[in-house]
């Protein structure tokens, strides 16, 4: 009578599930320099955000059969998707949470560049109402505000992102997390199978 093999399934979720936290903490490293202030940095998180999945996945690798080649591609492919769109999420996630809400004025309106799809759009200075500060600059707002015209903001009172508009989430993000959840969970099915014998 051939037992069931636990060991190889409880080895695949634990490799798997450490592949996932591994993962995770390069996502949150890379979420905060995709929040930085400027497009520069958003696309140097984004980008490091790509490879956030390799050390862990080589972490899952060790001592994984060699029949699982095809399905540790796939992993990987999944897991680096993953990475990229949860990066996204730290920003919008964490000024919702931790961003302190603030009137700001509009000083000026700059015409910025996409250099993805090279189109232009606007891009608004703004300064802290009450004393002046300069908060920094918004994008893709949902109207056009003029110059000396109020706006509600979420300033990070720790100063590691930049400022963003009171309500950060939107259906955008939720349906990101929920397609980054989705990702994790096919890994981790994936991951556990990885590890079963023939």
């Amino acid at each position: 009578m051939r037992h069931y093999p636990w060991g190889a399934l409880l080895k695949g979720i634990w490799r798997t599930l450490l592949l996932l936290a591994v993962t995770t903490g390069f996502v949150v490293v890379t979420g905060t320099l995709a929040g930085g202030p400027s497009f520069t940095w958003l696309a140097v998180g984004s980008v490091l955000s790509l490879f956030a999945a390799v050390p862990g996945y080589l972490l899952y690798r060790l001592g994984a059969p060699d029949h699982s080649a095809d399905s540790r591609i796939v992993l990987l492919l999944v897991l680096t998707l993953a990475s990229w769109l949860a990066a996204l999420l730290v920003l919008p996630v964490y000024m919702s949470r931790e961003g302190t809400p603030t009137d700001a004025v509009v000083t000026q309106v700059h015409r910025g560049i996409s250099s993805v799809s090279e189109k232009r759009f606007p891009v608004y200075q703004v300064e802290d109402r009450s004393n002046n500060e300069n908060l920094g600059r918004l994008r893709f707002l949902d109207t056009e505000p003029k110059v000396g015209d109020t706006v509600r903001v979420r300033v990070d009172p720790r100063g590691w992102f930049n400022v963003t508009v009171s309500d950060p989430t939107g259906r955008f993000t939720k349906l990101t997390a929920l397609v980054v959840a989705v990702l994790g969970l096919v890994a981790l099915i994936m991951g556990a199978g990885g590890h079963m014998p023939d």
